[in-house]
């Protein structure tokens, strides 16, 4: 440090502000990051009393409990996003072997639409996407 003092004629107080002053904003930064990601409710509508709101977990347990209800998906994790004011759904999924994808997929849809939508009365209910992550094998019997 006392050789960029000779060659640069900069304070020690200097110094250590120009390291500092980055690392500062970028503390801040991942804060604000992390409590705008660390939100677990969202805003379903306002009333005339004040505001009600679901919390992304109970989402998740009408997600995770509507795909039970099918032998097809081994296991299910809903991921839910909010953005340009919708609630937008990633059903994240396992199947078992000899399961017609198409087929699981549409009535998934269905189902988790129905329950958010009708049965919860979420009207911004925006995209319900499957994705598929991997296939289970079929348990093998005992002969």
């Amino acid at each position: 440090m006392q050789s960029l003092i000779d060659k640069f004629g900069i304070e020690p107080t200097t110094l250590t502000f120009i390291f500092l002053t980055p690392l500062v904003i970028a503390f801040v930064v991942l804060i604000v990051v992390f409590l705008k990601l660390g939100k677990s409710n969202l805003l379903v509508f306002n009333n005339q009393d004040g505001k009600v709101e679901i919390s992304k977990a109970a989402i998740q347990e009408i997600i995770q409990r509507t795909c039970e209800q099918f032998v097809e998906v081994g296991r299910a994790r809903g991921d839910i996003r909010r953005s340009k004011g919708k609630i937008n759904i990633k059903v994240r999924l396992k199947l078992r072997v000899k399961t017609r994808l198409q087929d699981i997929s549409n009535e998934l849809q269905n189902q988790i639409t129905k329950a958010i939508r009708d049965d919860l009365g979420i009207e911004n209910l925006g995209d319900v996407n499957v994705i598929v992550e991997g296939f289970l094998a079929e348990s093998k019997s005992k002969a």
